[in-house]
């Protein structure tokens, strides 16, 4: 499940699905580059976001400690 849709809870309508139902449209290979370009630029911003928080957490992990009983 997309994080859109877990948020949201329907499903995220891009440029790409902004038609009607039963209506016909084609995509030009200009507006899929733009689209695949943003894709890609979303994705890198929330890896850099993902490993930002990964590196806060893990300075402040404290290691396991058990004892016996």
């Amino acid at each position: 499940m997309a994080l859109y849709e877990a948020l949201y809870v329907r499903r995220c309508q891009t440029p790409l699905c902004w038609y009607q139902n039963g209506e016909s449209m084609i995509v030009g290979p200009e507006m899929v580059h733009q689209t695949t370009d943003k894709v890609k630029q979303i994705r890198e911003r929330m890896k850099a976001t993902q490993d930002r928080q990964k590196s806060y957490a893990d300075k402040r992990r404290r290691p396991l400690e058990f004892e016996a009983g």
